[in-house]
């Protein structure tokens, strides 16, 4: 039965198994599976799905996968899509102990080793990391191999020293080893910590570069302009290197402003930064460093969206809370952020008005406060704007919100709801952090990504 369906059908059923490791049993089950499944199961590939104390196979994943391409190179180039699980390292391996049975071709890896690495010594220690049954030092072997990779997503383990080292070497080589490489998504292994953007360095360096994002990365390497062309791994990090276009963080901390990441981009189109709170680190991010980054970017910018956690560090006890006007920010089309990070106050009352800080190119525009009476001024702010065609091509307004209950302020939305009306502009009321704000950012997002599902 299961052989008499359609090609497509079956690489539908190939597609929902969990891991490579399944999906390659199934595809050697038989010549029919075989010829239908061979080379699309190798476009996307998942490995790795490692949690300590329980016995999870990945190292068999990762071994008979890179069997697999060395010694068939064809399918290495077949790969677009690698998307990887928490795996094993050294660290772990001593914490939580090493696995057995390990499927170790000594004259394959030996030749592997010394094709990645001249150093006697290291080769040394990783053969004997590799017959130990170390994943990290298996990818560091397997991913290189992947040439025509498109897009990467990692879960990072505790100390991954050899894939992190891999990354840096071939961030140095002088020929392209991820020549194709368009995107990179990166997550913290333990949901209650987090993982340094500094991992992601090497990835600025990608000539094909395009897109970078992550969830719960912490920003904590201070730019000076003494120290702003390596960082400490010796890589070259220096402004304006990288062809990156779009920047995604999620739930992590821009403690030093996202210095590096920012600089080091020729030309950003979408930036999108939201603060994790005490759930990643009980550090303020630092707007002011963060803007005046993006400001080299003022003219190629067209959409910018920065968050803050409702429940974090008050923006009054963060002096480096305010961004500034986006004015200058010339081909800007979608903005989302808070009043009070770009609007000047005084005594907890704004001194500037929407007018003076937005710029003609906008499209939409989205808002939210720390306080009632800020959201008093917001939507009055929102109706002299709308009077002033400041912004002719503006379509919509979102104010993010706690509550609209009272009387006086729900008859101000309902006016400005119709002055959005007359003008031909949709104007959203969205409650902090609702299922519906959500969906609707990811609607209308330009970063287009599937790694944080």
């Amino acid at each position: 039965m299961l052989l008499q369906l359609p090609t497509e059908t079956l690489c539908l059923i190939s597609a929902q198994l969990e891991n490579q490791h399944n999906r390659l049993h199934l595809a050697s089950s038989c010549r029919r599976l075989y010829t239908a499944l061979h080379r699309t199961i190798f476009v996307e590939v998942k490995l790795c799905a490692y949690r300590p104390g329980v016995p999870v196979p990945e190292i068999r994943q990762v071994s008979q996968f890179l069997y697999t391409i060395v010694r068939n190179p064809d399918l290495a180039s077949v790969v677009q899509v690698l998307d990887l699980c928490s795996w094993q390292t050294k660290t772990t391996c001593d914490n939580h102990g090493y696995p057995s049975d390990i499927d170790f071709d000594r004259d394959i890896m030996e030749r592997l080793v010394r094709e990645a690495s001249s150093d006697s010594k290291r080769q040394v220690t990783w053969i004997k990391d590799l017959e130990c049954g170390i994943t990290d030092a298996w990818l560091a072997l397997m991913i290189p191999r992947l040439n025509n990779l498109r897009k990467i997503s990692f879960i990072w383990s505790i100390q991954a020293d050899y894939v992190y080292g891999m990354l840096i070497d071939a961030a140095k080589a002088e020929t392209p080893v991820f020549p194709h490489l368009e995107e990179a998504w990166a997550a913290p292994r333990d949901t209650e910590g987090w993982s340094e953007t500094e991992l992601m360095l090497p990835f600025f360096n990608f000539p094909a570069m395009r897109k970078l994002g992550g969830h719960m990365l912490y920003d904590g390497w201070e730019w000076t302009e003494e120290e702003n062309q390596r960082n400490p791994w010796g890589l070259p990090v220096e402004i304006g290197c990288s062809n990156v276009t779009d920047i995604d963080l999620r739930m992590s901390c821009a403690n030093d402003g996202l210095q590096t990441w920012i600089r080091s981009c020729k030309a950003l189109k979408t930036f999108r930064y939201s603060h994790g709170g005490a759930t990643v680190a009980y550090e303020p991010s630092n707007h002011r460093r963060l803007y005046e980054a993006l400001l080299l970017h003022k003219t190629t910018l067209q959409a910018v969206s920065i968050s803050e956690d409702e429940y974090g560090i008050d923006p009054e006890e963060n002096e480096n809370f305010f961004l500034g006007s986006f004015a200058d920010f010339t081909n800007l089309k979608t903005l989302h952020a808070p009043c009070t990070g770009i609007v000047e106050q005084e005594e907890g009352r704004p001194t500037q008005s929407l007018v003076d800080i937005l710029p003609p190119s906008l499209e939409l525009l989205s808002l939210f406060y720390h306080d009632m009476e800020l959201l008093v001024w917001l939507l009055e702010e929102c109706e002299l704007l709308l009077d002033s065609n400041v912004c002719p091509k503006l379509g919509t307004i979102c104010i993010r919100h706690c509550g609209l209950n009272e009387t006086e302020i729900a008859h101000k939305v309902e006016n400005l709801k119709l002055r959005c009306e007359d003008a031909g502009v949709s104007l959203r009321n969205f409650h902090s952090d609702s299922r519906d704000e959500m969906e609707y950012w990811d609607s209308v997002w330009p970063f287009d990504h599937d790694f944080d599902q």
